[in-house]
């Protein structure tokens, strides 16, 4: 969800904000003006939008001779670990609808061995129909080892694991923790791919319930019409129960997260409150001043594929953030929302991307808002802890089979049907305390894109 330039400029660059404009002609700076004219572009819009603006240093953005530096120097660190800057504004008007280079599947990596070793193997957690890593017949469960012929661990993993062409060494692991290789290798070349983030959407029929299941990657806007179009279905099957997999959604487009809260909350909440949004004091003194009173209030509305839930099962690990956190704690104060696995990442703000195309391809992507639901029962310092803790992948080091997406001997799967039915498909006796587990791995966050827990948030018009 991005701002344009017209209705940012029309919206807010208000005569009370002039004063940003005036330069003091008789400082002399050696920085190219080109470069003091984006400075000042960064400096004017961080002054009005920024959430932290407060905190934010005293900078002469004149004497600033690179950008990019600039703009980390105004960035309120600890807090913000978000905000970002890009000198390619297509490309992240690309990334922000879906479209990037890839090879069409996730991965989650872990330790071999959590007590000695420092070697680390990654396991696939879904591949994207169509997809090179599909055509190359890579499937939920493979582990890897080697990529490019390099053994990963815990100092190398960062150079291999992004590439865009790989060459992934697959393997068994034993029960001992090692690990018997497989033949042939994966070749994988990336090209530029328009996810869906409909993963999986099917109807259940286990013990009496009829459960819908989706599994949901990311919050994209040009995909809401697609949304409707499965809980229209869902609708259709009369089902009365909903598992709402967000294991791998880092967020997106809050106004998809709204669509999805609408179509799940009970019918009787229309109109009850589902988001408040806190902006700068000078931000919303002027937003307040154009939109009036309320403006920053988004409520339950009504929506012709509402299911009418009392409880929605939601499954998650700590790469759910932003918009599918929001789902959680917005439907909270409404609903049963029961959540298996582990604890999400913990991201409550929001962004915006702010570029003038007119003059430069430079854009910004401030933190501009937090998120609030109808209590304002949130930690803003944890993300959301589960109803029932679960690790995913759970089971697979005594086990070589990790079921598809959407199977009911899935194991996040099974324990949210055994959740609602009562009944526990049998993969679902995986949740003994003797399960071995492995350590996952913390990756870097400098290693992944800015974008990958982002929150974009559209103003009311």
């Amino acid at each position: 969800m991005n701002y344009t330039k017209t209705s940012l400029f029309t919206l807010l660059l208000l005569s009370c904000f002039t004063f940003y404009a005036c330069d003091d002609d008789d400082v002399k700076s050696d920085v190219p003006q080109e470069v003091q004219n984006i400075n000042k572009f960064v400096n004017d819009n961080m002054s009005m939008y920024y959430f932290w603006e407060a905190q934010m240093p005293n900078i002469d953005y004149r004497f600033e001779h690179n950008t990019a530096q600039y703009f980390e120097k105004l960035r309120f660190k600890p807090d913000d670990r978000w905000s970002f800057i890009t000198d390619d504004y297509q490309g992240l008007v690309d990334m922000l609808s879906g479209i990037s280079k890839s090879g069409g599947y996730e991965f989650s990596l872990f330790y071999r061995d959590e007590t000695t070793s420092n070697d680390v193997i990654g396991f696939i957690a879904y591949v994207e129909p169509g997809s090179p890593a599909d055509h190359a017949g890579l499937k939920r469960g493979d582990i890897f080892y080697k990529i490019d012929d390099v053994k990963l661990n815990r100092n190398n993993y960062g150079e291999f694991v992004y590439k865009e062409s790989v060459k992934l060494t697959l393997g068994f692991l034993n029960a001992d923790r090692s690990i018997s290789e497989r033949s042939p290798s994966i070749n994988i070349d990336a090209i530029v791919l328009q996810s869906n983030p409909i993963l999986v959407s099917k109807v259940i029929e286990y013990g009496g319930s009829k459960i819908a299941y989706l599994a949901y990657t990311s919050f994209l806007h040009d995909y809401n019409d697609a949304l409707e179009s499965e809980f229209a279905k869902y609708k259709a099957a009369g089902v009365n129960s909903l598992v709402l997999d967000l294991r791998y959604n880092t967020g997106g487009s809050v106004t998809s997260a709204i669509l999805l809260a609408n179509m799940i909350a009970p019918a009787n909440k229309v109109g009850e409150i589902l988001l408040r949004t806190a902006y700068n004091p000078a931000f919303t003194q002027a937003l307040e001043a154009k939109l009036g009173k309320g403006f920053n209030i988004d409520r339950i509305g009504f929506n012709a594929n509402n299911l009418n839930l009392d409880e929605v099962v939601v499954l998650t690990t700590k790469k759910s953030a932003s918009a599918s956190e929001m789902v959680i704690y917005g439907l909270r104060p409404h609903m049963k929302v029961f959540q298996i696995g582990e604890q999400t990442h913990g991201k409550y703000y929001g962004s915006s991307t702010i570029a003038d195309q007119e003059n430069h391809n430079w854009a910004i992507q401030p933190i501009m808002m937090r998120a609030e639901n109808k209590d304002n029962s949130i930690d803003y310092t944890d993300g959301l802890q589960p109803d029932l803790e679960r690790r995913d992948f759970i089971g697979a080091f005594n086990s070589k089979i990790i079921y598809p997406l959407g199977d009911i001997n899935e194991d996040f799967l099974a324990l949210a049907i055994e959740h609602i039915t009562g009944q526990s498909p049998h993969n679902a006796q995986l949740k003994s305390a003797n399960t071995i587990t492995a350590k996952p791995l913390d990756v870097n966050p400098q290693l992944l894109h800015p974008l990958h827990y982002d929150m974009q948030y559209d103003l009311k018009k």
